[in-house]
């Protein structure tokens, strides 16, 4: 059966934040508390992983997952990068290294804070460091994960341009940070059969880099996909009242949330 795992459903501070606590949401629904952005994908036989956040080792364990096929990173932001090193302990268990997929900007940011974790060498003996190997991807070119063929797309608005996923001609989406939808993006979109898109909802209120409920009710409306998640959720985001004001076939996503493709 082909899923997908919300790892972390939250934005970059989590909920309740450091500091500054729960916001706006409900501390008693345990569906408010939120690590970091993390999406796990299994499809084909395969575990992709999207992003790794400071929570990723917490995310790992707590769904048990052991091997991972590949890495796909939307951009080089702390959020979707810092916990890169705990894919250390996959590639001394696979004994090969892990190839990570993403565009040569974000490749290079992630090489000049994180550059140990890169090698073209073969792994020949356990070592202190990941194995990982970067493959760069260009937006509207797919490529593939064994039998998985993934399309990477350009979404804009954010502070750094961002890297969505579309996986098998539309069975699953993945939106990024954004605040904007560039036109060749939008049509790719409206070409294909959507069935499961998972977007971002920082604020309800649009913010300066972030879409809001109003601008992203506007490209559900344009690209009518099949069903919606809505993730990424900051402090202002309760669950019940992001549920309430959900357009039709839309609901906000949890931690460790399953959905079935």
């Amino acid at each position: 059966m082909d899923k997908v795992v919300i790892l972390g459903s939250g934005a970059a501070p989590g909920v309740p934040v450091a500091a500054k606590g729960w916001g706006e949401c409900n501390p008693h629904n345990p569906k408010n508390v939120r690590r970091r952005a993390g999406i796990l994908v299994q499809i084909g036989g395969l575990n992709i992983q999207i992003d790794t956040s400071q929570d990723f080792r917490c995310q790992m364990i707590d769904n048990n997952i052991k091997e991972l096929d590949a890495v796909l990173y939307t951009h080089a932001h702390a959020d979707h990068v810092s916990g890169v090193d705990d894919l250390r302990p996959f590639t001394q268990l696979s004994g090969r290294n892990l190839n990570a997929y993403a565009t040569s900007e974000h490749i290079a940011e992630i090489k000049r804070r994180f550059g140990y974790v890169f090698t073209d060498v073969k792994l020949k003996e356990i070592t202190q460091r990941p194995q990982v190997a970067e493959n760069i991807i260009e937006y509207y070119k797919p490529f593939s994960v064994k039998d998985v063929e993934i399309c990477p797309l350009l979404f804009l608005g954010h502070s750094v341009p961002t890297c969505g996923y579309v996986f098998d001609s539309g069975k699953l989406t993945i939106i990024p940070d954004y605040k904007e939808i560039p036109e060749r993006t939008l049509e790719y979109l409206q070409k294909i059969n959507v069935n499961v898109m998972i977007m971002p909802l920082t604020e309800i209120r649009e913010q300066a880099y972030h879409a809001g409920m109003e601008i992203n009710k506007k490209y559900i409306d344009i690209i009518k996909p099949q069903r919606v998640i809505f993730t990424h959720m900051g402090e202002h985001c309760d669950y019940d009242e992001v549920m309430r004001i959900s357009p039709h076939n839309t609901v906000p996503a949890y931690d460790n949330m399953m959905i079935e493709l």
